[in-house]
């Protein structure tokens, strides 16, 4: 009997131990496993995932609106998947920040439905960390390297200014330059107590002076209005004469070319006078013609003319 109850609570102690592991392995395994499936699914692209684990709180404008489905790598960023029980009141412009859930730890989504009057259209929302205590805190630890690098240096850096003040020949070359720069500082008090009343005559002339000049300039301005009026003139005349010789240099250039087109016309001797100038049979030719009529007409001079006509026969 002692036994028959001993290997009941055997059984029993085993039964209960097997499902408290079994208990213990589902809420392991299903913690990021969502079993409802929502009607709006909304895509995030994140820098960084900064702890955001698969079944976190979505919220918008404070309100629990779904949970993050799954957070995947994708390429040099992370791609969020959320489900949205209701998706309408997102707009073109809407964000998303991953905030922290609690103060001890966990990770929310935050989305920000945006405030333009264009309805979101699917795409995909651009992601934010949002500063916490972790982010905060690993900050300040950056922080405080950064700190004791620069005290590392500034130690460094003051010693060295140390080692070189305490060089003697240092010491001594600094003296010296102090001690020069009281005398120059003092040559220089004393040279301006002495010559204060030219100093003050030189700054009352170069005053005196610039009033003349202003005076000559307002004096002499309608001048040199006119001057430049004048000017003006000119260089319109200048310009006038500048087109008449530009119109002139053309009929230069005209009257060139027709005069090339003539000479032209000369030498291959389509006149006469070309012929006289450059044909030298014609010419010869033209110079015996001259002669024999000269010796006509002295002939005619000296014996007269004697004309036998007949009118009606035959000679």
């Amino acid at each position: 009997m002692y036994g028959s109850e001993q290997r009941t609570y055997i059984k029993v102690g085993a039964i209960a131990l097997v499902a408290a592991l079994l208990l213990l392995a589902g809420i392991t395994i299903g913690r990021g496993v969502r079993i409802a499936t929502a009607p709006v699914q909304v895509h995030v692209r994140a820098a960084s995932a900064a702890g955001l684990e698969a079944g976190a709180p979505v919220w918008i404008n404070g309100i629990k609106q779904g949970s993050v489905l799954s957070v995947r790598p994708d390429g040099d960023s992370v791609l969020i998947v959320a489900g949205l029980e209701d998706g309408s009141m997102l707009r073109a412009d809407a964000r998303a920040q991953i905030a922290m859930l609690e103060i001890t730890g966990g990770k929310r989504l935050d989305i920000l439905p945006g405030t333009s009057p264009t309805p979101w259209n699917g795409a995909v929302l651009r992601g934010e960390p949002q500063a916490d205590v972790t982010m905060l805190i690993g900050q300040f630890g950056m922080l405080a390297t950064d700190a004791r690098r620069l005290f590392e240096r500034l130690d460094t850096t003051v010693g060295a200014a140390n080692a070189l003040l305490a060089d003697g020949v240092v010491q001594a070359q600094l003296r010296h330059i102090v001690t020069q720069t009281s005398e120059l500082v003092a040559e220089l008090r004393q040279f301006v107590g002495e010559h204060s009343a030219a100093l003050d005559r030189i700054v009352a002339d170069v005053g005196a002076t610039t009033a003349q000049l202003r005076d000559a300039v307002e004096h002499n301005r309608p001048t040199v209005e006119r001057l430049l009026e004048r000017l003006d003139r000119a260089s319109l005349q200048v310009e006038t004469l500048a087109q008449k010789a530009t119109h002139l240099a053309t009929a230069a250039d005209t009257t060139l070319t027709e005069l090339n087109a003539m000479l032209s016309q000369l030498r291959m001797q389509r006149t006469v006078l070309g012929k006289l100038l450059y044909d030298e049979r014609f010419a010869s030719s033209l110079d015996t013609t001259f002669r024999r009529l000269g010796g006509l007409v002295d002939t005619i001079s000296r014996y007269g003319i004697n004309v036998n006509v007949r009118l009606g026969t035959r000679p």
